[in-house]
C-alpha cells in the first residue's frame, strides 16, 4: 500500500506536466505572426514568412520555433529579440537588404545553418557575431560584396562564399575556420591562391573565377584535401614541362573547359577521378597516367586527340570508366587497354574511326556511334570476351560480315546505317543475342526468320524506318515471325514505301487481301476465335445492359403511373367531399332563410306613416315607427298616382335626394355660355308645361273633392299636400340639368312598373286617393342632352 500511495503522486506529476507542455503548445499557436504559416505539429517545427514583402521582423514568434524562414522579404536589419528563440535550428534571411547581423547572438546555442545569400554585407566585421553561434554547421554568404573571408571566425563547416567580390584566398584567410570541411568560392574574381591553411578542409570549389597559375605547393597546407573544382579557368595553368601542382592525398579534380594543353595529373597518385573534358589537349604521350595507379574515372571528351598509342594508358589497372568522345581519334592501338584489366564502359563516339578497333581489352560496352565505320571485321570482337553491349548507330556499314563472333554480346546497335541485306550466317554467332537494331538503314526485301534460327534468346527486333517493298506473298513469313506472340516488334512500325499505291501503309493494311486468301495459320485461327469469342462476349454484355436499362425504365414508368392514379383519387375525393360541404352550406342557407321567412310572418304588423302624409322630413319619432323597407331603393325612382284615366308622376323626396347624389359627378367637358343659355330656357319651357298639365289634372278632380262636401278639410289638405309632392318633383327633375353616367342610362332605360303598393306606408292605414287610384313606381326618362324631347 506504502509503495502504491508513493507511485500515484509520481504519476500524476507526468500527467500534469504533459498536460501542460500540450497546452503550451496549443497556446504557442495562437501566437503565429502576421502574413506567416505556422506548423507547430510537424517533427521540425516551423515558421514559414517567405515573399511576404516584411520590412521588420516579426514579433510574437513562438519560443518552441525550430526553423524560421523569412527569406525574399525586405528587412534591413534583425532585432535582438532573435535571442529568445532558443529552440531555433535553422535560420534562413535570404534575399533581403540586411547589412549586418546583431551584436548578440550567444543565446542561439542550437542553431546550426544560417541563410545570409543575396544581401548587402560588406564586410566580414558586420557578421562577427556567428562566432557566438557554437552549434553553427553550415553557412551561406553567397551574393554579397564581401570582397574577403579575413576574420572571420566561426565553427562551422561548410561554408558557400560564391559569387561574392574575393579576389585572394591567403594562407591566413582560413585561420578562423578550423573546423571547416567544404568551401566554396565559384563565381569571384578569384585570382591568385597563396597557400591557404585548414586542417580539415575536404572540398574546395574555384569554378568559373580568373585564376592563372598555381604553383606545384599551392594545396600542400591543405592535408585533408580530396575534391578540387577548377571548372571555367580559361587562363589556368598549373602543370608545365619540369612541375606540375601536387597533393599527396586528392581523389577527385575536375578541370574541365580550362584550355589545358596536357592532363598534368602526374602530382595526384591518389587521385581515382578526373574530368579533363573540353580542354586543348591534342596529345598523350606514353604512360602519361603511369603515376595514378587509383584512377578509376577517367573523362577526356570533347579535346584534340588524334590517336591512341599502345603504351598511353599503361599503368591504369584499376580503370572502369573511360571516355573518349568527341575528338578527331582515327586510331586506337589494338593493345592500348591492354592492362586496364577493370575496364567496363569505353565510349569512342563521335570521332574519326573507319574501322571498328580489334582492341584486347575487358569492356562490356563499347560505344562507336556517330563514326564513319564501313567495314566490319568477322573476328573484330574477339579479344573481348565480356563484350555485352556494342553500339554501332549512325556510322557507314553496309554489309554485316557473314559469321560475326561474340558469345557474350547481348544488345547490338545498328540503327542509321546503310545496310541493304542480310546474310542468314550474320547472327548465327551471337548465341547470346537479346535486343538488334536495324531501323533506320535501306533494307527493302523480306528478311528470312531462318536468320536468327541460333538466336533463341532474342525478344526485340527494330525495324522501322526502312523503305520496305511490300511484295505480300514472301512478306507474309516475316511478318508472322515479327508479330508471333511474344512479338519482337511493333506493327505499327512496319510501313511500306513501294510499290507507290500502298505507300505509307502498314504490312497489314497494304497485304490484307492477298494474305487472307491463304488459311491461317492455328495461332491465326485461335486469334480469330479469341476475336470470336470475344464479340460474342461484349454483345451479350450489351444485350444484358439493354435488357437492364429497359427494365428499369418500365419499372419507373408503372410506379410513375401508380402515382398519376393516386393523384386522380385524392383529387376526386377533395372534390366529393368540396361537393358535400357546399350541399351542406346551401342547406343551411336554405333552412335559415325558411326560419328568417316565418319569423317574418310571425311578426305583428307595425304602425306605419303613409309618406304623402309627409310634408317635410320625418322626425325621430316617425322615423323610429317606419318599417324597414322589403324592396330595394331602385324600385322607388318614382310615384305614379293614378286618378282615373290620368297618372300624376311624383317623384320620391328621398329617391330624388339619391339620383342627385349620383349625377354628381365632374363634367368630362365644359360647355359654353351659349350652350348654357339655351339649356335654361329649354327648362323654363319644361317646367311651364308640367305645372298646366298638373293644373289640368286639378282641375278634373276638383268636382269629385265637391261632391264630397262633407270632408272640405281633407280635399284642402290632400289638394295641398298633392301640390307640394308635385312642386317638389317638379323642381327636383328639373333641376337634373347635370349629364348621367353610362350606369344611372341604363337603368333609366328600364320601366318598372309595380301594380301593388310598394311605399314606405304600404301596410298602413291611411285612406287611399280612390279606388281606381293606385301608386305605382317608374323610372322617369332622361332628357336628351341634345334639347331634343318627344
Amino acid at each position: 500500500m506504502e509503495r502504491r500511495s508513493m507511485i500515484r503522486p509520481h504519476r500524476l506529476f507526468l500527467s500534469l506536466i504533459t498536460w501542460l507542455g500540450i497546452l503550451s503548445i496549443a497556446a504557442c499557436q495562437n501566437f503565429c505572426p502576421a502574413r506567416c504559416l505556422c506548423h507547430f505539429n510537424e517533427i521540425d517545427k516551423l515558421v514559414a514568412c517567405s515573399k511576404q514583402g516584411l520590412q521588420t521582423f516579426p514579433e510574437n514568434i513562438s519560443n518552441l520555433v525550430e526553423k524560421l524562414d523569412l527569406s525574399s522579404n525586405l528587412l534591413s536589419e534583425v532585432s535582438e529579440d532573435v535571442n529568445r528563440l532558443t529552440e531555433l535550428l535553422s535560420l534562413n534571411l535570404a534575399r533581403n537588404r540586411l547589412t549586418s547581423l546583431p551584436s548578440n547572438l550567444g543565446q542561439l546555442k542550437k542553431l546550426m545553418m544560417l541563410n545570409l545569400s543575396e544581401n548587402q554585407i560588406a564586410s566580414i566585421i558586420d557578421i562577427a557575431s556567428t562566432s557566438q553561434l557554437s552549434s553553427l554547421a553550415y553557412l551561406y554568404i553567397s551574393r554579397n560584396p564581401l570582397p574577403t573571408l579575413e576574420g572571420l571566425t566561426s565553427v562551422l563547416k561548410v561554408m558557400d562564399a560564391s559569387h561574392c567580390l574575393i579576389k585572394e584566398l591567403g594562407n591566413t584567410t582560413l585561420n578562423g575556420l578550423s573546423n571547416l570541411t567544404s568551401l566554396n568560392l565559384a563565381g569571384n574574381p578569384l585570382e591568385s591562391v597563396r597557400k591557404p591553411v585548414s586542417a580539415k578542409l575536404r572540398s574546395l570549389d574555384m569554378s568559373d573565377c580568373n585564376l592563372n597559375i598555381l604553383e606545384p605547393d599551392t594545396f600542400t597546407r591543405l592535408p585533408g584535401l580530396e575534391e578540387l573544382r577548377l571548372v571555367n579557368n580559361p587562363k589556368l595553368v598549373y602543370c608545365t614541362r619540369y612541375a606540375t601542382i601536387q597533393h599527396p592525398r586528392l581523389k577527385r579534380l575536375d578541370v574541365s573547359r580550362c584550355r589545358l594543353d596536357r592532363p598534368g595529373l602526374h602530382g595526384f597518385p591518389s587521385l581515382t577521378f578526373a574530368r579533363l573534358s573540353h580542354n586543348a589537349i591534342n596529345m598523350l604521350p606514353n604512360r602519361i597516367f603511369a603515376k595514378n595507379k587509383q584512377l578509376t574515372q577517367l573523362y577526356m571528351d570533347v579535346n584534340h586527340l588524334h590517336s591512341i598509342n599502345a603504351s598511353t594508358f599503361e599503368g591504369l589497372t584499376k580503370l572502369q570508366m573511360l571516355d573518349l568522345s568527341m575528338n578527331n581519334i582515327n586510331y586506337v592501338h589494338e593493345f592500348a587497354l591492354r592492362e586496364s584489366i577493370s575496364l567496363r564502359v569505353l565510349n569512342l563516339s563521335y570521332n574519326e574511326l573507319q574501322t571498328l578497333p580489334r582492341l584486347t581489352t575487358t569492356v562490356m560496352s563499347l560505344d562507336v556511334s556517330s563514326n564513319k565505320i564501313s567495314k566490319l571485321k568477322a573476328n573484330s570482337l574477339e579479344n573481348m570476351p565480356a563484350i555485352r553491349n556494342l553500339y554501332l548507330k549512325n556510322n557507314e556499314l553496309q554489309v554485316l560480315p557473314r559469321h560475326l563472333k561474340a558469345t557474350t554480346l547481348r544488345i547490338l546497335d545498328l540503327e542509321r546505317n546503310r545496310l541493304v541485306g542480310l546474310y542468314n550466317e550474320s547472327f548465327a554467332d551471337l548465341r547470346s543475342l537479346q535486343q538488334i537494331d536495324l531501323s533506320g538503314n535501306r533494307l527493302t526485301e523480306a528478311i528470312n526468320p531462318d536468320i536468327f534460327v541460333n538466336n533463341s534468346l532474342l525478344s526485340a527486333i527494330g525495324l522501322e524506318d526502312n523503305p520496305w517493298r511490300c511484295d505480300c506473298t514472301p512478306l507474309y513469313i516475316t511478318y508472322q515471325f515479327l508479330t508471333d506472340p511474344p512479338a519482337k516488334t511493333a506493327k505499327s512500325t512496319l510501313l511500306c514505301q513501294s510499290p507507290a499505291n500502298v505507300s505509307g501503309f502498314s504490312w497489314e493494311a497494304a497485304c490484307f487481301d492477298v494474305w487472307n486468301r491463304y488459311s491461317l495459320p492455328s495461332s491465326h485461327k485461335a486469334a480469330w476465335g479469341v476475336v470470336l469469342v470475344g464479340v460474342l462476349i461484349s454483345f451479350i454484355l450489351f444485350g444484358s445492359l439493354m435488357s437492364i436499362r429497359y427494365t428499369i425504365r418500365m419499372r419507373r414508368r408503372a410506379d410513375e403511373h401508380l402515382r398519376n392514379l393516386e393523384r386522380m383519387e385524392v383529387i376526386e375525393r377533395l372534390q366529393i367531399i368540396q361537393a358535400r360541404h357546399h350541399r351542406a352550406n346551401e342547406e343551411q342557407q336554405e333552412r335559415l332563410e325558411r326560419l328568417e321567412r316565418s319569423e317574418r310572418a310571425e311578426r305583428p304588423a307595425e304602425p306605419r306613416i303613409h309618406p304623402l302624409e309627409l310634408i317635410g322630413p320625418p322626425t325621430y319619432e316617425e322615423a323610429v315607427h317606419m318599417p324597414r323597407m322589403v324592396h330595394s331603393m331602385d324600385a322607388l325612382n318614382e310615384i305614379v298616382v293614378e286618378t282615373g284615366n290620368v297618372n300624376v308622376i311624383m317623384g320620391s323626396v328621398d329617391n330624388l335626394r339619391m339620383k342627385k347624389r349620383r349625377t354628381r359627378r365632374a363634367r368630362k367637358r365644359t360647355q359654353s355660355e351659349d350652350d348654357l343659355l339655351r339649356r335654361e330656357e329649354r327648362r323654363q319651357v319644361r317646367l311651364r308645361r308640367e305645372r298646366n298639365s298638373i293644373g289640368n289634372i286639378l282641375d278634373v278632380e276638383q268636382p269629385r273633392d265637391n261632391a264630397n262636401p262633407r270632408n272640405p278639410r281633407t280635399s284642402t289638405a290632400r289638394r295641398s299636400r298633392r301640390y307640394s309632392v308635385a312642386d317638389e318633383s317638379i323642381e327636383s327633375s328639373g333641376s337634373r340639368d347635370r349629364p348621367q353616367t353610362p350606369n344611372a342610362r341604363r337603368r333609366k332605360r328600364k320601366q318598372v312598373v309595380r301594380r301593388e303598393h310598394v311605399t314606405d306606408d304600404e301596410d298602413s292605414d291611411a285612406p287611399t286617393f280612390g279606388s281606381v287610384r293606385s301608386v305605382v313606381i317608374r323610372q322617369l326618362k332622361e332628357e336628351p342632352r341634345s334639347g331634343y324631347r318627344e
